[in-house]
């Protein structure tokens, strides 16, 4: 992962939103795009979100701009309405549910649900915020109070280690385990992070209908070299 970090690290140089967590601080998450900047940002464009503390940095997420936004912006207002309150099961870090639902042998170990459409999943993934090393979390306590948790992956279930990396086994890495971070985020500060991410997802619609398919094929599949839009634009 971190040569693929490392490759990519100038090609997201272009900030489209910064969401504060206060005014106090300097810790905030940061949106960039690997576009030119936002008037060329489009919903299929590939974004980075990160969560600065002081001098600290974590990369939450890269994924394209329809994936990344849309989610973080239902699980803020799940949250601002209270409907993100924690399992009764979960009492660890989800961090380390996770690592367990990684870990193929230990699934059973872990609660399930059944959806509507009659699906099992695991009970921590609806606060999952960002799907990436670290993981990403959004849930309510007990008192309707909103948590931004952000907790680290075994480096060591999807990769091998690279040259010169100290390799360390799953079950000593887990004696030591711990989150990151955990922040409280304000009602107010929600508010204003759901009100900056729509805005931010109005400017980007408007941009991506400017190169919407008009009989010719679309900007997203030429750039792929592909004809007859299969994108379904």
């Amino acid at each position: 992962m971190s040569n693929f970090l490392d490759q990519n690290k100038e090609k997201y140089s272009a900030k489209i939103a910064q969401l504060n967590l206060n005014k106090a601080t300097n810790n905030c998450i940061n949106i960039y795009t690997s576009e030119i900047n936002l008037e060329n940002t489009y919903i299929l464009s590939w974004i980075k979100i990160e969560y600065t503390q002081n001098l600290k940095t974590y990369i939450l997420l890269y994924d394209n701009f329809i994936a990344g936004i849309y989610n973080f912006r239902e699980l803020i207002s799940q949250a601002l309405n209270n409907n993100l309150q924690l399992d009764p099961s979960i009492q660890k870090s989800l961090g380390f549910y996770l690592s367990q639902y990684y870990k193929n042998n230990n699934r059973k170990n872990l609660i399930y649900k059944e959806s509507d459409e009659g699906n099992k999943y695991w009970i921590g993934s609806k606060y999952k915020l960002f799907d990436f090393n670290p993981a990403s979390w959004l849930y309510n306590d007990q008192h309707g109070n909103i948590f931004l948790e952000t907790t680290p992956i075994y480096p060591w279930f999807f990769d091998k280690p690279e040259a010169g990396e100290t390799f360390v086994k799953y079950s000593e890495w887990m004696k030591t385990y711990k989150p990151l971070l955990i922040r409280t985020i304000s009602k107010e500060t929600a508010q204003q992070w759901l009100k900056q991410i729509d805005e931010l997802i109005e400017v980007v619609k408007a941009n991506d209908e400017k190169i919407r398919c008009t009989g010719l094929g679309c900007l997203h599949c030429a750039k792929e070299g592909k004809t007859g839009c299969p994108c379904g634009s």
